[in-house]
């Protein structure tokens, strides 16, 4: 087979790296019952795709990021990719041995989703795209693995929304991937992820500039959207991460000065995030994205959680966070628990981290000594 090149290098300068994008024609059945025609997905790939095509590493990305993984895409760029610490010659993900891809998924914003025009009227879907799961965006990135000429994974990874990802390769596409890491995530969401979720829902429909989801053609609900991303930074930072990083600083490190406008560090540092200069990502679909996180419940789908994990034979490595409140080591635990059961190959690591949730993002030299051993192990 020929290979495939995404080259990475890093000599002391910018890395720079191309967002591709691939095609899909013919029908495709999502979980609802409804069909898409067609389907673009964005991806970004580094490293180089060996003759055999079997040195493949798909990382799946979590809520609100892409596939923008790593490097920049043009010199100027403020930020390299969400994951850029991981990914590179000698990193975690060792680009001299492994080829690397990030994938976008159904209705993330760089892909087929609310923003792109319904074929029926020309016009952006908006809120008339319709919802997909996990288990959709898998069966593109299935698709789009086929199309680069990869017939199994060396391994999936990915963390919380990105986990549940990992999660279903392994369920759906057992003969595609070898390994699977599986990092902050439980066999479904919880009422409090979504409870919370809902709340950062009703932030962005409320904002004036909504319109019911039709907004492309206006400034759209750049305010809501905000909001919504602020009230979220609980979620993944942890009581005690915020005390350790802010305590109860001042902005100016002065006495308090008794008023109503931001007072503390705090304050400063979810300001910084609602004032990004340009929103993080499409409002709408956040929306789906944060729907189809919700979706994903392993015993109600399947009936039960050995019933689900039943398919699985890549080798399995959970990682979870001692301080992740909204994704708990014991329902992590669960899963790995099946697997020893059922006589899969499986592993469970339990880190420290102040950050919670936010771990595997910020933290991802704490992950390297579980995940290049475990994915440098021959099988057994």
């Amino acid at each position: 087979m020929a290979e495939v090149d995404g080259a990475i290098k890093r000599d002391g300068g910018p890395t720079l790296v191309q967002a591709m994008n691939a095609r899909f024609e013919g029908p495709m059945e999502l979980n609802s019952g409804h069909v898409l025609p067609g389907f673009d997905l964005s991806y970004e790939t580094y490293g180089r795709l060996d003759r055999d095509g079997e040195n493949a590493v798909l990382v799946c990305h979590s809520l609100t990021k892409g596939a923008h993984a790593a490097g920049r895409h043009i010199a100027q760029d403020a930020h390299s990719g969400w994951w850029d610490r991981a990914i590179g010659p000698g990193h975690m993900l060792d680009t001299d041995r492994y080829f690397v891809v990030c994938s976008d998924v159904l209705a993330g914003g760089a892909s087929t989703g609310p923003a792109s025009a319904d074929p029926a009227t020309g016009c952006p879907y908006g809120a008339d795209f319709p919802v997909v799961t996990i288990e959709d965006m898998v069966n593109a990135q299935r698709r789009l693995m086929q199309h680069l000429g990869i017939v199994r994974l060396h391994a999936v990874i990915g963390g919380c929304f990105g986990g549940q990802q990992a999660l279903q390769w392994a369920i759906s596409h057992p003969d595609a991937v070898r390994n699977a890491v599986v990092i902050g995530t439980g066999p479904d969401t919880s009422a409090h992820t979504i409870a919370i979720f809902s709340v950062m829902r009703h932030l962005i429909r409320n904002d004036p500039n909504f319109n019911d989801g039709d907004y492309y053609a206006g400034p759209g609900p750049v305010r809501g959207l905000a909001n919504a991303l602020v009230a979220a930074v609980p979620l993944w930072m942890s009581r005690d991460a915020m005390g350790r990083r802010f305590a109860r600083r001042t902005m100016a490190g002065q006495p308090p000065r008794y008023t109503l406008e931001p007072e503390f560090a705090v304050e400063a540092f979810l300001n910084s995030i609602a004032n990004q200069p340009r929103p993080a990502i499409d409002p709408n679909s956040l929306l789906y994205l944060m729907r189809a996180e919700e979706y994903f419940d392993l015993p109600g789908r399947y009936g039960s959680l050995e019933a689900a994990l039943k398919s699985v034979s890549a080798r399995t490595l959970f990682v979870s966070y001692r301080t992740d409140w909204r994704y708990p080591s014991e329902e992590t635990d669960r899963m790995h628990q099946v697997l020893l059961r059922q006589g899969t190959h499986s592993h469970h690591a339990v880190l420290d981290s102040p950050l919670g949730h936010g771990g595997f993002i910020y933290e991802v030299e704490s992950l390297a000594p579980e995940v290049v051993p475990f994915l440098a192990e021959e099988d057994t």
